[in-house]
């Protein structure tokens, strides 16, 4: 077998283990063109115009949606920034896109929905100089990493279920989806992870997608397995050459 088929197979070895995990954010979904977002109105008119159909009115639910009524601030605010909300069509798939509404519009729906009955309100996510960065990533790796990955880049968990990326997530978001639980991640309350860790989360998420690999590049961020496999193809490949040098001067 020549050197350029062992390359080849080791690349494979890598390739393999690397892109099972990796899970790339889904293409935002054009909901609403650049010029053709909803503007200020009420969020009842709003909410009439743009959830009832699926919701029902008050938030009571219906077939083609889930009810609201305990939604809270949260959620509806999660929902409508990630652009996971309203769908194109009732029983789509909800996924990550274009928010279709502007901050007016955002914010008069979230606070209408919100009166309906309780819910989560929007976490004080901030992060600032002095957040401890180092608290998120040991609460990261406790609560979140098992999920979203080592690097945060997402990976799938099972039954169809996707824990999408979070290096692309606002730091109010990540937050929020922690207290809300969206899609078939399980919510987390005070109790489990307080507001202080909420921040220092985000914080930790803020730092792996702009700093976590000064050195290069990150082998798909999905911790030793991935970088084992280099190493030993490196070492692999170094050792084949040396030995072909020493053929080639013994044959001299």
């Amino acid at each position: 077998m020549g050197l350029g088929a062992i390359v080849v197979l080791g690349w494979a070895a890598i390739a393999g283990p690397l892109a099972a995990p990796s899970v790339p954010t889904p293409p935002p979904r054009d909901v609403a063109a650049a010029g053709n977002q909803v503007t200020g109105a009420d969020g009842a008119t709003l909410y009439t115009a743009n959830c009832a159909a699926c919701h029902g009115v008050g938030g009571a639910g219906t077939a083609n949606g889930p009810a609201l009524t305990n939604a809270g601030a949260a959620s509806v605010d999660f929902m409508l920034r990630t652009g996971r909300m309203p769908l194109p069509e009732p029983q789509q798939p909800v996924r990550r896109g274009r928010p279709a509404f502007d901050e007016p519009a955002i914010q008069a729906l979230v606070g209408y929905v919100a009166s309906f009955g309780n819910g989560p309100s929007i976490p004080p996510v901030q992060i600032t100089d002095g957040t401890d960065i180092a608290a998120g990533r040991a609460t990261y790796v406790a609560t979140c990493a098992a999920c979203h990955g080592a690097g945060g880049s997402g990976d799938a968990v099972g039954g169809g279920a996707i824990a999408p990326p979070l290096l692309g997530t606002a730091p109010t978001q990540v937050g929020e989806a922690i207290r809300i639980g969206p899609g078939a991640m399980p919510p987390f309350d005070e109790r489990q992870v307080s507001d202080a860790n909420l921040s220092q989360i985000a914080a930790y998420v803020q730092f792996l997608r702009d700093e976590a690999a000064p050195g290069g590049a990150t082998v798909g961020g999905v911790g030793p397995v991935a970088e084992g496999y280099v190493g030993w193809i490196v070492y692999l490949v170094a050792l084949l050459g040396i030995t072909r040098w020493i053929e080639r001067r013994r044959h001299r």
